[in-house]
């Protein structure tokens, strides 16, 4: 509850409305997107936050990709500026049909729960995701020092201490970790990316990213 709450209140915020889309997620999706009839896919952003990763969808050609999040108040601010649905739901439980999707995007979201949800949550991105579908996510690097302050709730999980998102979980990944978490897929291809805060080089905002087929 106490996460649920932190993520309703970062969302009253202006700085947490984002607009622009990930590069790294434009750079993994147009080879994908390239032999494909982009029109005909379906498509769904898993913690579509303010839903720039919706934005970034439709311009790329999809038909009403659909955006899904916990917090109410983020989908209240995805509100009429996309052509497309918004449902506020559980990733662990997604409400859609088996093989009903092409592409599912999980960007900054997955992480941010104890370690126990993240089996459940993939598993249902396999059940909705049709064959050849594809997962396009990121998890928490353990490299990152930027969120890990707060309480340690054990097993590199956090509730952090973190001023924007105060009280909310997350979940750093090491590598072995991120790889056994994607091994029921068919295949899947991963990276890292890390940056430091403007005027603060000894903290590391790290993530991991990844492309999973079914």
């Amino acid at each position: 509850m106490d996460s649920e709450r932190a993520w309703d209140r970062h969302y009253t915020r202006d700085r947490s409305v984002l607009r622009y889309p990930d590069e790294n997620l434009v750079r993994m999706l147009a080879p994908f997107l390239r032999d494909r009839e982009a029109r005909s896919l379906r498509a769904l952003d898993l913690g579509c936050g303010t839903g720039r990763h919706v934005g970034l969808l439709v311009e790329m050609g999809l038909v009403r990709p659909a955006g899904l999040d916990t917090s109410f108040n983020a989908l209240s601010l995805c509100a009429g500026l996309y052509d497309a649905p918004f449902v506020q739901a559980d990733a662990r439980s997604l409400p859609l049909k088996s093989g009903s999707l092409d592409i599912v995007v999980a960007w900054g979201s997955l992480h941010y729960t104890v370690k126990e949800d993240l089996a459940p949550m993939l598993a249902e991105t396999l059940r909705v995701l049709g064959k050849g579908g594809a997962l396009f996510g990121t998890l928490r690097n353990s490299r990152d020092s930027f969120l890990k302050k707060g309480v340690h709730l054990g097993n590199d999980v956090w509730a952090t201490g973190n001023g924007d998102i105060e009280s909310s979980t997350v979940a750093f990944y090491s590598e072995d970790e991120l790889r056994a978490a994607l091994s029921p897929f068919s295949a899947f291809r991963y990276g890292f990316m890390e940056r430091s805060p403007l005027g603060r080089p000894d903290s590391v905002i790290s993530h991991w990213y990844f492309q999973a087929e079914k």
